[in-house]
């Protein structure tokens, strides 16, 4: 009897580590059967600084994660952040020698059309196909077992730096993982919460984490820009912080409990000095401003963002936001007004079993990564999904 179809789905953030155990079902529903996150020092917008650190945030994820499951999987889809990834397009024409298109063509063609402008710098992460010919026919979707002559494809090839991806499997191996799947965390908190008719309507999806945010932007159905910002929830903290004198969890808990974008309170907040002796007594006004000044300059860095994409009337669904940051209160109002387009907060959707504990919008990346594995994995052993998504991508990149 096959064993069940299991994925191990790793979201290693800026202020935490998100792990995930899912059973992949033939219906599409993610099965949770065990989640954890544990907080996570070291990372910096999405870029690992103290190796040890945080392959121990790593090791207590799964190990959490694979004990509420009673799973001891290794072998893991990861997500990977930073504002070192870039989009880049790529297309590639391949003759067909025996007359009729094969799997084996579809690889070949997609990888011709990955590393035709790869910096040696670079290395990729995920490459997407968006545009099929065949025979100069466009609009195929599944050209398997036509007869042609040639084959055309028009891929977004995603890419990061080699040594910022070389430190992740460093400290996912020490932290006994091995990754097997990568997956622009971007992408993977959009596929976490963005339903396929949203993506067909047209979609701006901002994944709002610690240290960085993620921009996607789908139409027709697929994903036209990714890009990500180093800015995230962590630099109003780190405002908070400095500008009232206060220990960063103070600055935390100002921003969690009283902060609010755009709005005009009165008052003072209490919190305790420096030296944990006296009491401080802030204006909420002055704390409100300077959460003020940051969001409009972190919304200045997406509106740059969203400017690369072509827009006939906007995003039809609007905009859908998930990460921790995305709760700073009046966010989403702030954004509605300044932009005229609706915004709501997104969590993830299709899951079943343990999913309420998931069912958050800090959860949308791994949830994510969850679901891209989730197709290698169904109708085939674990042990089979693992070898086979291995030997893919070394035939792909080799």
């Amino acid at each position: 009897m096959a064993k069940r179809p299991l994925i191990l789905a790793v979201d290693v953030g800026t202020t935490k580590v998100s792990a995930l155990v899912g059973e992949a079902r033939p219906d599409g529903e993610l099965v949770v059967l065990g989640v954890a996150a544990t907080p996570v020092v070291g990372m910096r917008r999405g870029l690992v600084f103290e190796v040890e650190r945080v392959a121990l945030a790593i090791r207590d994820a799964v190990n959490r994660a694979n004990s509420m499951a009673g799973t001891e999987l290794s072998h893991a889809a990861v997500a990977v952040n930073g504002d070192h990834l870039t989009l880049t397009a790529g297309q590639a024409r391949l003759g067909l020698k025996t007359g009729t298109v094969r799997k084996e063509d579809m690889a070949q063609v997609m990888k011709r059309a990955a590393h035709g402008r790869l910096d040696p710098e670079r290395e990729v992460v995920e490459v997407l196909s968006h545009g099929l010919a065949v025979d100069g026919f466009r609009g195929v979707s599944d050209p398997v077992g036509m007869i042609a002559r040639e084959l055309e494809m028009d891929v977004w090839v995603v890419s990061g730096v080699s040594t910022v991806l070389r430190n992740l499997r460093r400290v996912l191996t020490m932290a006994g993982v091995t990754p097997v799947m990568w997956v622009p965390a971007p992408r993977a908190s959009a596929d976490g919460v963005l339903s396929e008719d949203e993506k067909k309507v047209g979609v701006v999806h901002l994944d709002v984490g610690g240290g960085t945010t993620g921009v996607t932007v789908y139409r027709a159905g697929q994903m036209q820009y990714l890009g990500v910002i180093p800015i995230g929830g962590e630099s109003i903290t780190s405002d908070l912080s400095v500008g009232l004198g206060v220990v960063s969890t103070q600055a935390e808990r100002l921003k969690l409990e009283y902060a609010a974008v755009g709005s005009e309170r009165e008052g003072t907040v209490e919190v305790r000095a420096v030296s944990g002796q006296s009491v401080k007594l802030i204006p909420v006004k002055e704390l409100e401003d300077i959460v003020s000044a940051r969001v409009d300059e972190w919304t200045q860095f997406v509106e740059q963002h969203l400017s690369r994409v072509e827009w006939a009337k906007g995003p039809g669904a609007g905009v859908v936001m998930t990460g921790g940051g995305s709760l700073l209160k009046g966010l989403g109002s702030y954004l509605e007004q300044r932009w005229g387009w609706p915004v709501r907060l997104g969590v993830p959707i299709g899951l079943g079993g343990l999913s309420d504990l998931s069912r958050s919008p800090g959860y949308a990346v791994v949830v994510g990564v969850a679901r891209n594995g989730r197709q290698a994995a169904l109708d085939v052993p674990t042990e089979s999904w693992v070898r086979r998504l291995i030997q893919f991508w070394l035939n792909l990149w080799n």
